[in-house]
């Protein structure tokens, strides 16, 4: 049995009708270790180099912590949309950022 082929006016694709563009195949491995190296990241960035660093490195290296978190758990999904590739990144690196501020605040429950 032959794959039907998409054919049109502007271009041809080779792909064949019954594969989509969408889901993309999942890599856990690449998954897991960047997690699993973001996560060190943010505890480094936490606890031994919060109060040596300063706050703009800080906030930095928690925001590529966070990014990374985001962009790792997606590699382990199958059925990713495109705009969640820029949402879940962008947010998590907002929010570890935050978090990280919220707690360790003045009056924050870990204040030093």
């Amino acid at each position: 049995m032959r794959a039907a082929f998409h054919t049109g006016c502007i271009g041809t694709d080779p792909r064949p009708l019954d594969r989509e563009p969408y889901p993309r195949p999942m890599d856990p491995v690449a998954g897991w270790s960047l997690l699993l190296s973001a996560a060190a990241l943010l505890l480094l960035a936490t606890f031994p180099l919060r109060t040596r660093l300063p706050h703009g490195a800080l906030d930095a290296l928690l925001a590529l912590g966070g990014a990374g978190i985001g962009v790792g758990g997606l590699l382990l999904l199958s059925d990713v949309e495109p705009a969640s590739w820029v949402v879940a990144p962008v947010v998590l690196a907002v929010a570890a950022v935050a978090h990280v501020r919220f707690l360790f605040a003045g009056q924050g429950p870990f204040r030093t």
